[in-house]
């Protein structure tokens, strides 16, 4: 019955798993404008201009990036701006409205007889992705201006063009099928143009994902932006893509998640073990320290005394330490790993009862922190020697959780499996030394469970009388 359990259970979520969930865009538009908000970012276009007015960072609390100063696609002819006749837009709608698939704007112009059509395409993917085409006479020269941020750090590599904005930690890199473009973002052309626009974080994993064949020259004009990147980047890109190819093996970020928390956790055990076994040796070394606190008086004599026995004893109060100090600059890093990738994790598929892991809040978090709270517990009863230790371990887990519960729900996943693996090797480790920690029920100030055997039960006859 209960394997019978265990499988439905495992069917449920995995059609859980399986249902994806695009985020919606929302369309406002107006006689004049036309706003499209994405999950990531929220564009204003002026639709008599034919040109991008504004850029948001919804993702990052509405963070305005980016403001049009001629920069915001401005179509050229013969040193000209062309205003548009008309526009469309797709999919169609009027008013405020949503959809779940890119939208795309269309102005058309007329020159000279000539007609020129110009499409914006806002994607709606977690890579802050905008395209953008032009058509045209093969034989008419024009001139598209690109967006650049806020910077002195402005290049171009011929079908390239980037910008960095240190002060808001933001790129924006721009590549063309068919032209060249100058410093100033400026790009020249004949004929038709395909392009694509990437505006957000300086993020290797999402650049990529829009400039795929453009890795050695945008990776070289990354390395001119000083500080946009931190020095450890190149070995945190190694999780980053580990991480992601779990998503591909599982094809979600929950499950993906979860075996990287289980992975994370098996490697490390070593250094667990090495910490637990110096914390058990200055756990039995205790009654010999209390022994010669009660002989000596003297805090100098008895520091003496202490640094003598642990030498002729070779244990190390210290030895603890050393593995904690190695794990925590790795648990920091793989912190920032899973805080790295909140973007795609907007995009995942459902997940259990979570449809968007990057999102946090008590709502959100609340039945991870209860877990975390009960793993923490847990693990506690083999290491600690009387309720109040295991108490504090919680309640101290508890108000360090509550603190970041704004944090993603993809990092509190991520910690709630670590530790629920940080029972599991408790579990192991008091089976191979026999720790006698405390039980549950004296955790509760129950009386301890009477185990068969402990007593003869034996069977009184009636007393005589």
């Amino acid at each position: 019955m209960t394997k019978n359990v265990f499988v439905l259970l495992f069917l449920v979520f995995t059609l859980s798993a399986l249902a994806f969930a695009i985020p919606e865009v929302q369309v406002s538009l107006s006689a004049t404008t036309a706003t499209v908000t994405t999950k990531l970012y929220k564009y204003s276009v002026d639709l008599k201009e034919g040109v991008l007015q504004n850029e948001y960072s919804v993702f990052y609390e509405n963070v305005h990036s980016w403001e049009n100063t001629g920069d915001g696609l401005v179509l050229y002819y013969e040193g000209k701006p062309l205003i548009p006749s008309g526009w469309t837009i797709s999919p169609t709608g009027s008013g405020t409205f949503h959809t779940k698939s890119n939208v795309t704007l269309n102005f058309f112009y007329n020159v000279n007889g000539s007609r020129i059509e110009k499409s914006v395409t806002f994607v709606n993917n977690p890579d802050y992705e905008v395209a953008v085409s032009v058509k045209a006479p093969k034989d008419m020269t024009l001139s598209l201006t690109f967006p650049t941020l806020e910077s002195n750090f402005n290049r171009a590599s011929g079908d390239i063009f980037g910008s960095y904005y240190s002060k808001k930690g933001i790129v924006t890199f721009s590549s063309l099928s068919n032209g060249t473009f100058s410093n100033d973002g400026i790009a020249t052309f004949s004929g038709n143009l395909d392009a694509k626009i990437y505006m957000g974080p300086v993020k290797n994993t999402l650049i990529f994902s829009v400039f795929p064949q453009k890795y050695d020259v945008i990776s070289n004009l990354i390395g001119t932006y000083p500080g946009s990147e931190p020095w450890y980047s190149w070995f945190m890109y190694i999780f980053v893509a580990f991480l992601n190819w779990l998503y591909d093996l599982t094809g979600n970020y929950g499950w993906a998640i979860i075996l990287f928390g289980v992975i994370v956790r098996v490697v490390l055990y070593p250094l667990f073990h090495v910490q637990l076994k110096s914390m058990l040796k200055m756990r039995d070394f205790q009654p010999k320290i209390q022994e010669l606190q009660r002989k000596y008086k003297d805090p100098k004599k008895q520091q003496e005394e202490m640094m003598k026995l642990y030498k002729a004893e070779g244990v190390n109060p210290a030895g603890g330490c050393l593995p904690l100090l190695i794990q925590f600059p790795i648990l920091a890093l793989l912190y920032y790993v899973i805080f790295y990738s909140r973007e795609v994790f907007a995009y995942n598929p459902q997940f259990l009862i979570w449809n968007d892991l990057s999102v946090g809040g008590i709502k959100e978090n609340i039945v991870l922190l209860l877990l975390i709270v009960i793993f923490t517990l847990w693990s506690s009863l083999w290491t600690s020697t009387k309720p109040s230790q295991a108490w504090l371990s919680a309640g101290l887990s508890a108000v360090m959780e509550f603190i970041f519960i704004g944090f993603p729900v993809g990092l509190f996943l991520y910690y709630t499996t670590f530790s629920g693996m940080q029972v599991l090797t408790s579990y192991v480790a008091a089976k191979i030394y026999h720790m006698k920690g405390i039980t549950w029920r004296e955790l509760f100030g129950m009386n301890p469970k009477v185990q068969w055997g402990d007593k003869k039960w034996k069977k009184h006859s009636k007393p005589k009388v």
